[in-house]
């Protein structure tokens, strides 16, 4: 089987934002951000970098969290009104995904985001080329050629890969998330594990995304903790912005999987938070994933075995490696349950049904290495509310 494996040019380091943006060639820059980035002057600070190198610049700061296909026409839009060559996403998944569903739309008024598929010739970068600069260490995408964006109407979230999305130049500027708060270190922490080790488990797993995904295992056991720990720990920091892309890398080339429809529908009905939900999500999956499928278990296994678990059955060392990841959740404050995370027994019980069919729905649920119903899905979301370990 022939395969590819898109990454973009990565800078990372101190120094790396102006490094990277004094070489950069262009005349229009278009930074596409939101109100809590631009509040810690970021965007500002890019923008002196590029005027001082003859750019014209504007900054869009509208990007909203989990983005509606009608924030992503604004800013398609405004990119058409700029004559936009230089698309600069400055934030977190969200802002990434905006940038990346609004450059199609930019280059290509007429495409619909829903009928993207991986197989696609979406014939981007005639008109502009997308740099990404994540201020938070988790989701990756400034690393992958996925993007998840809501319907208006409905509010659910609807995930779409395609190997031109993937960004040209990805900008880790350590600095860019010395400030991140706790709670959201911890969650978006969590996200890139379960980036990691659902990659390493999908049906489409390869050796390179494999890579990836080793190291990512590693660095998040070791360096989530001391991030959150001291949130001036600025080798901590840097070590999660490449851990997150890393585990960018492996999802975006192999895929996610069960997790991340669980994850996608309880943002989608119950909007909550991404990371929190697929990390809520990745112990429960591997206790299922794991039962009567020797060789899922193994892999597991393998993955357990590089935070300290030896065990000769695969699916015990599994179920170990389940145990540490919701033993290291508790170390950085991470809930351990829907009720814990502060979900209504009402608000839950009210969208269930709904939580179920968007699970269902989701396209990632088809790189799962075990099948799985809609009545399984129904008890991964009661045993996820309660915080119960699977045994089903």
């Amino acid at each position: 089987m022939v395969w590819w494996f898109s990454v973009p040019k990565v800078i990372f380091g101190e120094d790396a934002l102006t490094t990277e943006l004094e070489q950069l060639s262009g005349k229009n820059a278009f930074i596409l951000t939101d109100k809590v980035v631009m509040g810690f002057g970021f965007p500002e600070r890019i923008s002196e970098i590029l005027h001082d190198h003859q750019w014209s610049v504007a900054i869009w700061d509208n990007a909203e969290p989990d983005p509606r296909v009608s924030s992503v026409k604004s800013a398609a839009e405004a990119m058409r009104r700029f004559s936009t060559d230089t698309i600069i996403a400055v934030g977190g998944g969200s802002v990434m995904d905006t940038a990346k569903a609004a450059w199609v739309l930019y280059e290509h008024p007429e495409i619909q985001l829903e009928a993207i598929t991986p197989l696609q010739p979406l014939d981007l970068r005639h008109k502009a080329r997308l740099v990404c600069i994540p201020t938070t260490a988790g989701t990756g995408s400034e690393a992958t050629k996925a993007v998840v964006i809501r319907e208006d109407q409905t509010g659910r979230k609807f995930a779409t890969n395609n190997a031109e999305l993937c960004p040209d130049i990805a900008i880790l500027e350590p600095g860019f998330v010395k400030g991140l708060p706790k709670e959201l270190t911890a969650y978006t922490g969590l996200d890139a594990l379960t980036h990691a080790v659902e990659a390493y488990v999908s049906v489409w797993k390869n050796d390179f995304s494999d890579a990836c995904t080793l190291k990512t295992v590693q660095m998040v056991f070791e360096w989530l903790p001391k991030s959150v720990a001291d949130l001036t720990d600025l080798q901590a920091r840097e070590k999660m912005l490449i851990a997150a892309d890393l585990a960018g890398m492996s999802f975006s080339n192999s895929q996610v999987a069960l997790g991340h429809s669980l994850g996608h529908s309880l943002g989608s009905v119950l909007r909550v938070q991404h990371g929190l939900a697929v990390g809520l999500s990745l112990p429960l999956t591997i206790e299922y994933n794991c039962k009567d499928k020797p060789e899922t278990a193994k892999l597991y296994a393998e993955l357990a075995a590089l935070v300290g678990i030896k065990k000769a059955d695969p699916e015990l060392a599994a179920r170990a490696f389940a145990k540490k990841i919701r033993q290291l959740q508790a170390s950085v404050g991470f809930p351990t349950s829907l009720k814990k995370a502060g979900v209504s027994e009402k608000d839950f019980n009210d969208g269930l049904d709904k939580l179920v069919q968007y699970a269902m729905m989701d396209s990632s649920i088809t790189m799962n290495p075990r099948d799985i119903d809609s009545g399984g899905i129904r008890k991964m979301y009661e045993y996820m509310y309660s915080g119960t370990p699977v045994d089903f």
